[in-house]
């Protein structure tokens, strides 16, 4: 699984606050309300043994945001990059979320690969007569020859 970067779920949210007061702005904010509404749940505090049923969800992420408050927006900030470490769910959800509006919200997604130990083995052998060959993995940006 792709887990975006801290950095593009905080410069993407940072976006989405700046621009709400724009049509794709309030979409994606919406969108990353949604995600957030869904991530509350999910850290929903089960009641204590003896506490009834219908005790009182813990909120994991404080709502509603208003995206012209800083403080609201960071908290909202530093509260779903801590969770994306530790919810497999919440990282897909906020990656998702991410991919889908970053052009929008004119922010590139870069993505946290310091978990990712897999490998990549490039081979060119035999009788190849290679003009021009470009190997690797995770590429970035033009290649030109």
């Amino acid at each position: 699984m792709d887990i975006v970067s801290a950095g593009t779920i905080t410069e993407a949210i940072t976006a989405a606050a700046g621009a709400a007061g724009t049509a794709v702005g309030r979409q994606a904010w919406e969108a990353l309300l949604t995600v957030a509404r869904r991530v509350r749940h999910r850290g929903a505090v089960e009641p204590a043994a003896g506490e009834s049923a219908t005790a009182e969800l813990a909120p994991v992420v404080p709502l509603p945001v208003d995206p012209a408050s800083e403080p609201q927006v960071r908290e909202l900030i530093t509260t779903l990059v801590e969770h994306q470490r530790q919810d497999p769910g919440l990282a897909a959800d906020l990656a998702g979320w991410a991919r889908e509006h970053a052009a929008a919200l004119h922010v590139t997604v870069h993505y946290d690969r310091s978990e990712d130990h897999s490998s990549v083995s490039n081979v060119v052998s035999g009788n190849a007569r290679v003009a021009k060959l470009i190997q690797g993995r995770d590429f970035n940006g033009t290649i030109n020859f």
